[in-house]
């Protein structure tokens, strides 16, 4: 019997991602975006930092998510995945059975 085939899911996509290295944003920069009920929007002041070999300057950011289907080769590929992942472990699981069962049976004596 095979097994149904698992429905799309919804997960955050990020549809709108700004710094500003000038200044906080205001309404003026978000006004004319096209906003759904269940938008999710974060916004902040990053005060960056700095390494010897990589740096942010200080920054503001705002970040609006929206749930999203995936699209179909999304789909395929995380079902795909989830094959590999599925053969990966039962393999894994064989090995430990037979590490396992060579250490507590006891050994067959010979007569």
């Amino acid at each position: 019997m095979r097994e149904e085939s698992p429905n799309k899911i919804k997960k955050p996509k990020n549809i709108f991602d700004e710094i500003s290295y000038k200044g906080p944003f205001k309404w003026k920069n978000i006004k004319d975006f096209k906003f759904e009920d269940d938008d999710i929007i974060s916004m902040g002041y990053d005060e960056g930092f700095y390494t010897e070999n990589n740096s942010m300057d200080p920054h503001y950011f705002v970040r609006i998510s929206r749930m999203v289907e995936e699209t179909d080769k999304e789909f395929r590929d995380r079902i795909k995945s989830n094959e590999l992942q599925k053969k990966w472990a039962k393999e894994e699981r064989h090995k430990s059975y037979l590490r396992l069962k060579k250490e507590f049976e006891p050994a067959e004596t010979e007569d």
